[in-house]
C-alpha cells in the first residue's frame, strides 16, 4: 500500500537540476552518504531524507511511498522521462529463480512528466529487499500527488491478459502465448471427465445472474488432482486459451502472507479472471494455510474470481480445502489414461508432424505403443515420441520413416523398465531422470543425448 508523507513547503533558491541556473548536485551525494549512514546503525532512512531536504531544498513538498521495488522501476518509463543523477554501484537481485530482475540498492533520479513538462525528483532509499522506500519531491505536492497516483494505477494495470505471480505479480506474454496455443481438444482425458470440466469452466463466465438469483456468491473453485504428466496444467492453458475475454493469473510462489494478500487483491480488482494456483500442496503450508483459507472463503468479495488449483500429491491435500463446498466445490481426480486414451494421444500426436514418410501407418503405431504403455501419462507417451525423433535426428536422419517406428517401440521398452521402480504409482510425483544409464529418454549413452520430460505439459 502507497503511504505519503507530506513536509510543509518553504521558499529559498532551489532550482532542479533541468532549470536555467541548476543547483549542483554535490548535495545530493552527501545527502545519501549522510542517509547511509543512517541506515547503517538502525536509523530511519526517511526522517534521515527529510532532515536533508530541509537542509538543501526547504522550498519543494515531499511526498514518501513505500512500493516494490522491481514495479517502481518497471513502471516508471511506462509514465515519465527518466534520467539517472546517480545509482548504486551494487544491484540487488529476485531471489526468485525464474524472475532474476537487478535493481539499484538505491538511486536518485530525475522524472520529466510529459502531461505537463514538470520536472519531479525520485529517490530510492536504500534497502536490500522486494520493497523499501521512496522519496519524491518537487514544487507542487498536487504534482507529487498526481504522479504517485499514476505510478500506483500503471503498476496494478494488466498491460498482457496473462499475469504470474512470483513474489509479485508481472505480465507474462509469454504465457498467454502458450496458452493461445491449447484448445479442448489437445488434451486426452476420459470423454466424460473432460466434457464435465469443459462445462464447469465454460458456464461459470455465461451464469453470472443465475448465481445472483439463487442467492450465491459468483465464484467457484476447481481443484484437479493427480500424478504429473496428466494434463492438468493443459486443462488450466486451454480455460485460459477458451476465455480470451477474462485475464488469467497464475501463481508459481507463495512465500508469506502478504503474498497471498497480494494475490487476491490483484484477483479481486480483475475479476471476472481466473486464478491459478500449480502443484497447490506445495504453495500452502502450514505456516500461511489459515491466511489462505480466509481469502478463500471470501471475507472480501471474491465474485467472477475461478479458482484452478492443481496437485500431484493427493495426501498432502489439506482436508479443510475439501470439507467446505464454497473453496473447492469440483474435485477432478486426473488418473493415468485408459488404453482407448492412450491410443488417441498416439494418433494427435503424429498428427502434427510434418515430416512423417508417406505411407507412414499411423494406426499400427498408436495401436502397438497403447497396448504397450499401461501406466505412461501422457508426458511419458510424448517423451517416448521425442526421444525417438531427437535419436534419428542425431544418426542424420529427415524422414519420419520405418526407422522412427522401431525407435518409438524402443524408447516404450526403456519407460517401461523405468517405471518398474515406482511399485506405487503415487511415487511418480517424486520421479525425475537422473543423469546416469536409466535417465528418461536417454536410450543409448553413445547417442550423446539425454533429456528430462516436461512433468504435466505434455
Amino acid at each position: 500500500m502507497i503511504m505519503q508523507l507530506n513536509t510543509e513547503p518553504r521558499t529559498n533558491g532551489f532550482t532542479f537540476p533541468n532549470d536555467p541556473e541548476p543547483a549542483m548536485h554535490d548535495w545530493r551525494r552527501g545527502a545519501m552518504n549522510q542517509i547511509l549512514r543512517c541506515a547503517s546503525e538502525d536509523g530511519t532512512p526517511v526522517h534521515a531524507m527529510f532532515e536533508q531536504l530541509r537542509e538543501n531544498a526547504p522550498g519543494v513538498s515531499v511526498h514518501a511511498f513505500y512500493q516494490d521495488r522491481s514495479d517502481v522501476q518497471r513502471t516508471l518509463p511506462r509514465i515519465c522521462t527518466l534520467r539517472a543523477l546517480f545509482e548504486s554501484p551494487l544491484e540487488h537481485t529476485d531471489d526468485t529463480a525464474d524472475f532474476i530482475e537487478p535493481r539499484p540498492v538505491y538511486g536518485w533520479w530525475e522524472l520529466t512528466l510529459p502531461e505537463t513538462d514538470e520536472t519531479l525528483e525520485l529517490v530510492a532509499l536504500p534497502y536490500l529487499g522486494d520493497s523499501g522506500y521512496f522519496v519524491v519531491f518537487g514544487k507542487t505536492g498536487d504534482t507529487c500527488s498526481a504522479f504517485i497516483a499514476k505510478l500506483h494505477k500503471e503498476m496494478h494495470a494488466v498491460h498482457h491478459r496473462c499475469r504470474r505471480f512470483l513474489g509479485t505479480w508481472k505480465d507474462d506474454p509469454e504465457l498467454d502465448v502458450e496458452a493461445g496455443k491449447v484448445s479442448w481438444d489437445d488434451i486426452v482425458l476420459a470423454p466424460e471427465q473432460l466434457s464435465d470440466i469443459r462445462r464447469t469452466i465454460d458456464q461459470f463466465f455465461t451464469s453470472k445472474e443465475a448465481f445472483r438469483t439463487i442467492g450465491f456468491p459468483w465464484r467457484r473453485g476447481i481443484l484437479l488432482i493427480g500424478p504429473p504428466g496428466t494434463g492438468k496444467t493443459m486443462v488450466c492453458k486451454a480455460a485460459a486459451a477458451a476465455h480470451p475475454e477474462v485475464p488469467f493469473l497464475y501463481v508459481g510462489d507463495v512465500r508469506h502472507n502478504g503474498s497471498l494478500q497480494q494475490i487476491f487483491k490483484h484477483a479481486r480488482e480483475s475479476a471476472p479472471c481466473i486464478l491459478a494456483f500449480e502443484d497447490m500442496d506445495g504453495l500452502v503450508s502450514d505456516a500461511n494455510r489459515t491466511y489462505f483459507l480466509n481469502e478463500l472463503d471470501g471475507f472480501r468479495n471474491n465474485d467472477g474470481i475461478l479458482i484452478i488449483a492443481s496437485s500431484n500429491h493427493p495426501k498432502r491435500i489439506d482436508e479443510a480445502l475439501l470439507k467446505r463446498p464454497s473453496r473447492f466445490d469440483r474435485v477432478y481426480h486426473i488418473g493415468l489414461p485408459a488404453k482407448a486414451e492412450r491410443a488417441e494421444y498416439c494418433r494427435r500426436f503424429l498428427a502434427k508432424l510434418p515430416n512423417l514418410a508417406a505411407g507412414f501407418d499411423v494406426e499400427s503405431l498408436s495401436e502397438n505403443v497403447a497396448q504397450f504403455t499401461e501406466g505412461f501419462t501422457p508426458a511419458f507417451l510424448k517423451e517416448a515420441f521425442l526421444a525417438a525423433m531427437l535419436q534419428l535426428a542425431h544418426e542424420g536422419h529427415t524422414t519420419l520413416d520405418q526407422a522412427y517406428y522401431n525407435a518409438v517401440s524402443e524408447q516404450v521398452e526403456t519407460l517401461r523398465k523405468y517405471l518398474k521402480k515406482a511399485k506405487n504409482p503415487e511415487d511418480m510425483a517424486d520421479m525425475m531422470a537422473s543423469s546416469g544409464d536409466d535417465s528418461i529418454g536417454f536410450r543409448n549413452r553413445s547417442a550423446g543425448f539425454g533429456r528430462r520430460f516436461d512433468e504435466d505439459d505434455y
